[in-house]
Parts: structure tokens; C-alpha cells; sequence
């Protein structure tokens, strides 16, 4: 099994060391299940694949004022960017090795990275059906996906109130467990982008929530998102506006699949077979 060296974001000092956050937790499994590779989880400068997440801007933010320094370190090394995006706007890609764009999330990180050029577009997490398919049986009428920062504040203020049948996601857990629960569901309310996504790729009705709390960036990895899924999408609405819409019968928020030519395309740009 060929081994690749990915760059994940981690909740703590070193990925894999505590429980990590649902979407930086994805590539593992996609790479065993879909391409046959083991990932090995390096440190930025070292990586030679980004994938799942908001990662493109994320050595930027920490070495921008070394800008000089760290573009010219390692000229020798490619880094593949396949499916990543960016967490901010007015931020850039800069990296001590070359890029080498694969595909990306969505149009507006393609308009800042590939402008000229025909890339896959998508998240990599729409193609988790391909290795786990859809629950048949539904566990829960609304799953709600809080982001994983905001989990607590979420169920402290609504947990012991809601409405039966209806369950509140952790997001900092084993991934195929999460998507178990995820794609047995009958509708996601999340502040979560990788709930959103999730809902798309099981074609399940969704709706965007507020966070409770503050999260990174300024909501550009949202909106990147949606520039290619193909249809608008409800929110972000404020949960007790949603709670009190939903007992009166309002399901907003179809989800939008992905057509299988742009699953095809994500699945032919990846670059290490």
C-alpha cells in the first residue's frame, strides 16, 4: 500500500493524539477505501497532500510575516491540493512547496488558485457514499450538527428541550460511526459545513445554522461550498427560529447530489494512484 504524507488540521498539538474533528478525520478512510493508500500525518512544511478541509491558507496565517522566508524553502517539493479550500478571504496560499492543484472545494477557491485552468470541484467528503452507503433505517426525525468548538454551548442551552426523536451529533468521534449517524437521519440542521455536505452526498434535507459561539475564518469556506452545489440553501437561521418553523410543518432546505459527472471528475483528479 502506497504511503502518502497528508497535512490534517488537529483539535490538539499533534493529529491523531486526542479526537479530531469529523472532517480533518476523513482522509484516512478515503484514502485505504477508495485509492489504497495509507496516509502517514506529517507536519505542514513536509506534506505532500491536502485534502478534506479548510487548509489551503492555514500556513499563510501562521508564517505570513516570514512571507520570503518559508516561499523559497523547499522549491524541490510539490504539495497536491485535492478537494482543500480556504477558511478566509483575503488570505493566500502560500506554502514552503509548490502547488499543484488537483481540485477544490469550490469556485471561489478555484478563482483564487486556478483561475485559468479546468479543475475538479468538490469536497472529497461527498464521496464517502462510494465506501459507506446510506442507512436504510432512520435513527432520528432531525439530526443537529453544532460545530465541533460549539458543542457544548449547544447542548447545555438545548439539550434536555428537545423534541423526541431528534439527537444532537458530536462531531469529535470515529468518521464512520458519525456518517452512520449522519446518513440515517431525515433531515440536518448543522453549523457544521461537513454536516451540510454530509446531508448532500445522502441526499438528505438540510438547513445551515448559526453557530453558538464563535468560529475561524469569516464564512468563506461556506460560501465556497455553495458556489458549486448546484442550488440555494436555507439559513443560517437561528435554531429556535428553525425549531419553532419545524412544528408548524416548515421543511426548507432539498438536498442538492451531486451529479455523478463531478463525482467522476473528484475521483479521476486524485493524484497519487
Amino acid at each position: 500500500m502506497r504511503k502518502v504524507k497528508v497535512f490534517a488540521a488537529s483539535v490538539g498539538q499533534e493529529f491523531g493524539k486526542s479526537a479530531e474533528n469529523y472532517g480533518d478525520n476523513l482522509m484516512a478512510d478515503l484514502l485505504r477505501e477508495l485509492f489504497s493508500c495509507e496516509p502517514v500525518y506529517v507536519k505542514e512544511s513536509e506534506a505532500e497532500l491536502l485534502g478534506v478541509g479548510s487548509l489551503l491558507d492555514i500556513y499563510y496565517k501562521q508564517h505570513h510575516k516570514d512571507k520570503l522566508g518559508f516561499l523559497h524553502k523547499r522549491p524541490w517539493r510539490t504539495l497536491h491540493v485535492w478537494g482543500a479550500g480556504f477558511i478566509s478571504s483575503g488570505t493566500e496560499a502560500l506554502w514552503p512547496q509548490q502547488l499543484v492543484i488537483d481540485a477544490v472545494r469550490g469556485e471561489l477557491t478555484k478563482a483564487r488558485v486556478a483561475p485559468e485552468r479546468p479543475v475538479a470541484l468538490g469536497d472529497p467528503a461527498l464521496l464517502l457514499p462510494l465506501i459507506w452507503p446510506k442507512k436504510v433505517t432512520s435513527t432520528a426525525e432531525v439530526a443537529i450538527i453544532p460545530h465541533f468548538v460549539t458543542y457544548q454551548n449547544f447542548v447545555s442551552r438545548y439539550g434536555a428541550s428537545l423534541p423526541k426523536h431528534w439527537k444532537i451529533l458530536n462531531l469529535l468521534g470515529d468518521p464512520k460511526q458519525i456518517t452512520d449517524q449522519i446518513s440515517s437521519s431525515d433531515y440536518i440542521v448543522s453549523s457544521s459545513l461537513h454536516g451540510l455536505i454530509l446531508a448532500d452526498a445522502y441526499d438528505i434535507p438540510s438547513c445551515w445554522m448559526e453557530p453558538h459561539g464563535e468560529l475561524k475564518g469569516d464564512g468563506f469556506k461556506f460560501i465556497d461550498y455553495f458556489s458549486c452545489r448546484g442550488a440555494p440553501i436555507a439559513g443560517p437561521i437561528d435554531f429556535e427560529t428553525f425549531l419553532s418553523g419545524f412544528k408548524h410543518g416548515v421543511r426548507d432546505g432539498a438536498a442538492s447530489v451531486p451529479s455523478p459527472e463531478r463525482m467522476s471528475a473528484l475521483l479521476q483528479s486524485f493524484p497519487f494512484r
